[in-house]
């Protein structure tokens, strides 16, 4: 039996809304946050990271340093 070799499976890439993108540049931009909670969020953005959302989150509600996140 043949295989077809045009439904080749592909990785999704997560989708990242402008929304969150705005909120994640503001932040970086925010000189009040530490550098390295603001260091990861830009790596976060950069490699679109399912998890910019959370970190995001919680910076804005007011937790300034991220030591740790939830993996699933």
């Amino acid at each position: 039996m043949a295989t077809d070799s045009s439904a080749t499976t592909r990785e999704e890439t997560p989708h990242i809304d402008a929304s969150l993108k705005r909120r994640a540049r503001l932040l970086i931009t925010n000189s009040s946050i530490p550098r390295q909670t603001r260091t990861l969020i830009q790596y976060a953005l950069e490699i679109k990271d399912p998890k910019l959302a959370e970190v995001v989150r919680r910076v804005e509600a007011g937790e300034m340093t991220i030591e740790h996140v939830q993996l699933e």
